[in-house]
């Protein structure tokens, strides 16, 4: 929506969606380590306060949740399958490719996982969901 000009381009709406979308990125990396290579809590908060620029209670926070939500790596792991659906989906149409039609389309499939809704929009061989 930002892209589209909400909020009239304002930088700092830009730089707190860029926060989120960091702080998704570190939860991505602190599951996977915790649950694989065992990263300590200490250890995942050091990375959340370091790589997230969250506060030390923020990123304990964080890092505890991550001890009992592991797949709370799953916001950014859906959100690069959509933003690959998309961009294959734009490949795929060129100039017909509209952005609110692929939203809408998108959110008519309902809650299933969007491996099954890319196979819905671009046809049984639309390749891997990454």
């Amino acid at each position: 929506m930002l892209d589209n000009g909400l909020h009239n381009n304002d930088p700092k709406f830009r730089l707190a969606q860029l926060q989120m979308a960091l702080l998704r990125a570190c939860r991505y990396l602190v599951a996977l380590r915790m649950h694989t290579r065992g990263m300590t809590v200490e250890r995942a908060t050091q990375f959340f306060e370091r790589n997230a620029y969250q506060t030390h209670h923020k990123a304990e926070v964080e890092a505890l949740r991550g001890t009992e939500d592991p797949p709370y790596l799953r916001y950014q792991l859906g959100k690069l399958m959509i933003l690959k659906l998309r961009e294959d989906l734009r490949r795929k149409q060129a100039a017909a490719f509209d952005l609110g039609r692929f939203h809408n389309t998108f959110l008519s499939e309902g809650a299933i996982p969007v491996p099954l809704i890319r196979r819905a929009m671009l046809g049984p061989s639309s390749g891997s969901p990454l």
